[in-house]
């Protein structure tokens, strides 16, 4: 691909990941050329073929190496006797992408992809190629190894709940420093432990349904 082509293309990418951050994936075409700087109103058609390939390229652009993901796996399995340390494993992975402004685009892109694309119905395929599901299956393992008598239809809700929450409380964490906003009360190690202690309480709170 030509210089200026992939120029534009990641001009493209990283104005729709900065819309879709702060939007939601309903955002105008035009809006992102306009952000773009492109005044041809295929753009994003013949450089990404479709809004929901661009949507493919924002994922794949932060999507970690598979070398990556073995080692989160393996760093999760070794804490699986302390439900709270695991928690915070994946809580600190996250807080990670507050630390600039494309990565709290990222992450605050990916709470609106996880409202749009469920993960219940990702689960129900029961696949692990979906890199972004990696920690909510490593959650399953925990609360079924915690809690074997817990139908396992309650088992995949309390780890899709656990993950959702953690996402969504990172995301708005993100979308206060974007917004200088006062209301970040705690600082970043408050802001941490306090979200492990409410995600562990998700995934290990006594059930009435077993």
């Amino acid at each position: 691909m030509a210089r200026d082509a992939t120029e534009t293309r990641e001009k493209l990418r990283r104005a729709a990941e900065h819309l879709f951050a702060r939007q939601g994936l309903d955002v105008p075409i035009r809006e992102i050329h306009t952000l773009a700087g492109q005044r041809n109103a295929s753009a994003i058609q013949y450089h990404f073929g479709s809004k929901e390939e661009l949507v493919a390229a924002i994922i794949e652009r932060h999507a970690p190496t598979p070398e990556f993901m073995v080692a989160v796996r393996a760093d999760l399995e070794s804490k699986r006797d302390d439900p709270r340390s695991f928690v915070e494993a994946i809580v600190r992975r996250l807080c990670g992408y507050l630390a600039t402004e494309e990565s709290r685009d990222y992450i605050r892109f990916s709470f609106h992809l996880m409202e749009r694309s469920s993960m219940r119905a990702v689960m129900a395929q029961e696949s692990e190629e979906h890199h972004s599901m990696a920690a909510v299956y490593a959650e399953t393992d925990l609360v079924r190894a915690m809690f074997p008598a817990l139908p396992e239809r309650l088992v995949r809700e309390r780890a899709v709940a656990g993950m959702s929450f953690i996402t969504l409380e990172v995301a708005e964490r993100a979308r206060l420093i974007d917004d200088g906003a006062f209301e970040v009360l705690l600082d970043e190690e408050e802001f941490i432990a306090n979200l492990v202690d409410m995600a562990t309480g998700i995934l290990t709170a006594p059930s009435t349904l077993a």
